[in-house]
């Protein structure tokens, strides 16, 4: 009667157990891209399309003062927070998580028995092939990004995007194996303080991941920040903090070397708009900076921000 009771309410007790392991091995975006690239190789090969990812801890670090001088090569299109709020990129790469050591099994796979055969095989899990999947998932990129910049007259394309992880990179990178990636980390109360100049209404991902106290965006920048950092080597990307962008102190030959581009380095003395509104300052009190500070913590402090 109790394993009739738990079964009806918890589900049976293999599968649950099954559940339980799988959680314990933290499915996660890059473990599935992992599985794919044994399974399906992206090495690149004569593969031409190299596009640049500039992606930004958070919102208000300088991302578009970075787009702009890597769109000062005129041979380079950035788009800028394209469908921000959607969370294309971000529920494309989700779906990597299911992809684990004996899923999908091998005798999904569709093995090119012609169609007319297959009416007396079991056909319930017919999959296409896993490379017929990454030339479908980059197909989308291919129409709504890169074909639109090239009818621009732009050769290479690329995205500035604020809400990006270190996670989802390791995603693009499966779909473009010479993708560029330059990463953009600012000190977080100066990055929120110019947030609220805007009125802290914007969103992660429409309409559940809002971002409108500082808790939020602290532990929004912490997690980009973190994951920037830690894999930067693995993603073979530049990491480079605003402040040091704004003051000189950024080898800017040694980014046109990474990214192949010629940059215009007087870009980064011409402003462009203001984040200012009626000449106002925003101000931020004690307790939304003691929130800031603990959701931050210890990175910024790791980091020299004060």
């Amino acid at each position: 009667m109790l394993r009739t009771l738990t079964n009806a309410f918890k589900g049976p007790a293999q599968a649950r157990a099954a559940h339980r392991q799988a959680l314990r091995l933290n499915p996660g975006i890059t473990l599935g891209v992992n599985q794919l690239q044994t399974l399906c190789p992206a090495d690149g090969g004569d593969d031409a399309e190299a596009p640049i990812f500039v992606l930004s801890a958070g919102w208000r670090s300088g991302s578009t003062l970075l787009q702009r001088l890597v769109m000062s090569d005129p041979s380079v299109l950035i788009w800028g927070e394209p469908y921000d709020e959607c969370g294309l990129i971000q529920a494309l790469a989700d779906s990597m998580k299911a992809f684990r050591p004996g899923w999908p099994p091998q005798e999904y796979f569709y093995d090119g028995t012609p169609p007319d055969q297959l009416t007396g095989e079991w056909i319930a899990n017919l999959f296409p092939s896993l490379e017929d999947w990454r030339k479908g998932q980059r197909a989308l990129f291919d129409a709504m990004f890169a074909m639109p910049a090239k009818r621009a007259g732009a050769k290479r394309w690329g995205i500035k995007e604020v809400r990006l992880t270190a996670e989802h990179c390791a995603y693009l990178r499966w779909l473009y194996p010479k993708a560029r990636f330059l990463f953009l980390i600012r000190n977080p109360l100066e990055a929120y303080r110019s947030y609220c100049r805007y009125g802290r209404s914007w969103y992660d991902v429409f309409p559940h991941r809002p971002v409108f106290t500082p808790t939020a965006f602290g532990r929004h920048w912490k997690m980009l920040a973190e994951g920037m950092l830690d894999q930067a080597i693995s993603l073979d990307a530049q990491v480079i903090r605003y402040e040091d962008l704004i003051s000189g102190k950024v080898d800017l030959t040694g980014i046109e070397r990474y990214l192949g581009t010629n940059l215009d380095h007087a870009v980064l003395n011409k402003k462009v708009g203001s984040s200012e509104r009626g000449g106002e300052k925003a101000k931020v009190n004690a307790l939304e900076k003691w929130l800031l500070r603990r959701a931050v913590s210890p990175l910024a402090e790791q980091l020299g921000y004060k």
